[in-house]
């Protein structure tokens, strides 16, 4: 986590570079699955920029003693190819983005499961249990890929930023979650899909 916290820090910081445009995002939609999501991007030269974003996952349940910790690094070159207005802004139209990014996931959770048992001879049921399974997993994945996009700045302030496309993802994976597969796409090694939406402004 202290080296999550830098990294925020860093990212943060690039906002006071003697930069044309920058500009702030958040994703908004990662707020459901507990993670804080914040990307900064600056103009280069041209109609080239760079968009770093960071994000930290976290979920602790008491009751159910449910403990998630993750974090994420991403950066995108992005080429505008289409601007959306009349605007001299490299960062407001349509773009492609060749993209990287790595991360860290564990977990820990209680899984409860009622086990039934039958006579062999007469198949009449004769009682149940619960089984509990501590579980404790972790995952370090690299991703890489194609995204294609649209940012629109509104009154040179507000924007919002959509794009998708796709890319491969490798994880290594350590602990006992081997039977345990609904955590999703942390733990998955191939082919993904990749949607983004963010709102912001421009400094």
């Amino acid at each position: 986590m202290k080296r999550t916290t830098l990294f925020i820090i860093a990212l943060l910081s690039l906002t006071t570079l003697n930069a044309q445009e920058r500009l702030i995002k958040i994703s908004p939609f990662h707020f459901a699955d507990a993670t804080f999501n914040i990307s900064v991007e600056k103009s280069m030269k041209s109609d080239y920029t760079l968009n770093f974003s960071g994000g930290v996952h976290l979920l602790e349940d008491g009751w159910d003693a449910r403990d998630e910790k993750g974090v994420t690094s991403e950066i995108q070159l992005r080429k505008y190819v289409l601007n959306c207005k009349n605007s001299e802004s490299y960062l407001n139209g349509i773009y492609v983005a060749p993209f990287a990014q790595i991360s860290y996931f564990r977990m820990h959770d209680i899984y409860r499961n009622w086990i039934y048992e039958y006579d062999d001879v007469t198949g009449d049921y004769v009682g149940s249990f619960l089984e509990e399974t501590n579980v404790n997993a972790s995952s370090k994945s690299g991703q890489a890929g194609v995204v294609m996009g649209v940012q629109y700045i509104m009154s040179d302030v507000i924007l919002v930023d959509f794009f998708l496309g796709g890319g491969v993802q490798y994880a290594v994976e350590s602990g006992n979650r081997d039977r345990y597969n609904d955590i999703g796409s942390r733990f998955y090694t191939g082919v993904m899909p990749k949607i983004g939406f963010n709102v912001g402004v421009k400094l």
